[in-house]
């Protein structure tokens, strides 16, 4: 769900608008009323590349498919104008069953702490997601994913990016980067749409012992490199993303012991998402 959590925009006017109404510059800026709650639907299909020595290849290939419903709560408006969010992930019943990893919670809440700009200030609720989301540091994660928003108006081609050091315990630092752009203005059932483009890079490192590994002091760090592409769609009238439509392709390593000798497996994912926005 790389990129299509939370984001909103308010737009300012800041000088003459242009072709068809369309204002010629936008700030981008979260907008919130306590009480308000946004429904959007997360489906996403892709397929997953692992070692297999049964094929003549080696490699293997499986399609899949998941489907979700996420809900957004505003929760409090603090003294200081941040946002305090509930992020609520509600997966179909049969997607929990079918969990190969064990049985995934019907819901899974996070609740964050978010500045106008986007930038995450607190994420609470980690032990409860991690079903969902596995053993990754969510505030990094937050950190490569969610857009900060310049200060400044933006015009069409006017672009930003934002870097990330991520520190592991087990590896060197990695630094990562991604641009975000406003492509384009554009108009959807009369509704003036802001169009962001963005391409960018997450690097996940977590903790992984192997099934050979027989003791604590044996765990590896695996890691999660995703290069990620696609566009937002905000409707400027009311300040709501519509929607977000994401392509990424993801390489998942690890050690695992084999005869006693560190071998390194990949696992290459490659997927297409869509995040919409259900309540307009």
């Amino acid at each position: 769900m790389t990129r299509c959590l939370v984001l909103l925009l308010a737009v300012a006017t800041t000088s003459a608008c242009g072709e068809r109404g369309a204002p010629s510059e936008v700030r981008l800026r979260l907008e919130y009323d306590e009480g308000d709650t946004l429904l959007y639907e997360y489906r996403t299909e892709g397929v997953v590349t692992v070692p297999d020595t049964a094929q003549a290849s080696g490699r293997a290939t499986h399609p899949y498919e998941r489907n979700m419903t996420v809900e957004e709560a505003v929760l409090e408006v603090t003294p200081r104008g941040n946002y305090v969010l509930a992020w609520t992930f509600h997966l179909p019943r049969e997607a929990s069953a079918a969990h190969g990893g064990g049985e995934l919670p019907e819901r899974v809440q996070l609740t964050v702490e978010i500045t106008p700009q986007g930038r995450i200030l607190s994420i609470g609720g980690v032990e409860t997601a991690r079903p969902l989301f596995g053993e990754i540091d969510f505030q990094s994660y937050f950190e490569q994913s969610q857009p900060v928003f310049p200060e400044r108006a933006l015009k069409v081609g006017d672009s930003w990016t934002q870097e990330v050091k991520v520190v592991s315990p087990r590896s060197e630092p990695v630094v990562t980067s991604s641009t975000y752009v406003l492509d384009r203005v554009t108009q959807e059932d009369g509704t003036p749409i802001a169009v962001i483009a963005f391409d960018g890079d997450i690097y996940l490192p977590f903790p992984y012992r192997s099934a050979g590994a027989d003791s604590a002091a044996a765990a590896t760090t695996a890691e999660e490199r995703i290069r990620v592409r696609g566009e937002m769609y905000f409707a400027l009238d009311s300040g709501r993303v519509r929607r977000v439509e994401t392509e990424a392709d993801a390489t998942l390593t690890r050690v695992e012991l084999e005869g006693g000798e560190p071998v390194r497996r990949e696992m290459q994912i490659r997927e297409s998402s869509r995040y919409t926005l259900v309540n307009r």
